[in-house]
């Protein structure tokens, strides 16, 4: 299974002025760019060489996959990238701290945990609206089930091997984790891709507000579907680690969200992959290569 953002070794050498531009990522597999200044809490990780994206979920932490921080990058070496384009205009904002969760199981087939976060060196509030999680089991109801809609937006690569725009694409669910706390979405063409590990799957509640349904992890060859954490399985150590409480109130232990499916959303299918086939997604932003 290939993870969506980092592969194996992370290049750690550490960009020297803010005004050059790394070189550029690339956008998500089907799907078309989002309109200027939409989904402005996204964005887009350099780490070294390798790209992540990642979601604003306050003014300084951006919610990404533990998989793009797990080689304990150097913190000098991760730059948070704000816009639609990294090519174009845009602020880019040192990192000052960052943590993954110490659950995170690369090797696991289901439910690995793959949550992380990053603290940027100053406030974004123009990023603003940052988007909740789910947290509300009436929310969770309304909108996690299979064949429900998610929307995925990140800045990976796509079929066309174009770059550096923030794109989105709308997939089904296809299957759930027993638990609950991980499924999976997409293919026929419509996917993440490498670099858009940690980015978010919205979903879209009835009063018109998006919210972060999944964390983006790892997935088959790039068109065929991928895997997504859901932020609920990372609550708690998020605020042990980092202080940032997304937990809704009088949910001190993560234990208020029944995201087990039920019968009738269980999400079988007659011909579900291997998910030891799978890999986690992370892309050299040199190399542009695909999943394997």
């Amino acid at each position: 299974m290939l993870y969506l953002g980092v592969a194996a070794a992370l290049a750690l050498a550490a960009p020297t002025d803010l005004s050059v531009p790394t070189p550029p990522p690339a956008p998500i597999h089907g799907g078309a760019a989002s309109a200027p200044g939409s989904w402005p809490a996204v964005v887009a990780i350099s780490l070294g060489s390798f790209l992540c994206t990642g979601t604003l979920v306050s003014s300084n932490v951006v919610l990404t996959a533990a998989h793009c921080l797990s080689k304990k990058p150097n913190i000098d070496t991760i730059l948070v990238r704000l816009g639609d384009d990294i090519n174009g205009p845009g602020s880019a904002v040192k990192a000052i701290a960052y943590g993954f969760d110490p659950d995170f199981c690369a090797d696991c087939d289901a439910d690995i945990h793959d949550y992380g976060y990053i603290v940027l060196a100053s406030s974004q509030p123009q990023a603003a609206p940052f988007p909740r999680v789910i947290t509300r089991q009436e929310e969770w109801d309304e909108l996690m089930f299979v064949d429900a809609p998610i929307t995925l937006v990140g800045y990976g690569l796509d079929e066309n091997e174009n770059q550096g725009v923030k794109r989105q694409v709308e997939v089904p669910i296809t299957e759930f984790s027993k638990t609950g706390l991980e499924f999976q979405a997409g293919g026929k063409g419509l996917d993440t891709c490498q670099g858009d590990s940690g980015g978010p799957a919205f979903a879209k509640l009835a009063t018109g507000e998006y919210v972060i349904a999944g964390v983006t992890s790892r997935g088959y060859t790039c068109g065929k579907g991928g895997y997504y954490s859901v932020p609920m399985g990372g609550l708690c150590w998020l605020y042990d680690d980092s202080k940032l409480d997304l937990r809704p109130p009088g949910c001190d232990a993560c234990d208020c969200l029944d995201t087990a499916p039920g019968e009738s959303g269980c999400g079988c299918r007659s011909t579900t992959p291997d998910p030891a086939a799978a890999l986690l997604l992370l892309i050299p932003l040199a190399l542009r290569r695909r999943r394997r």
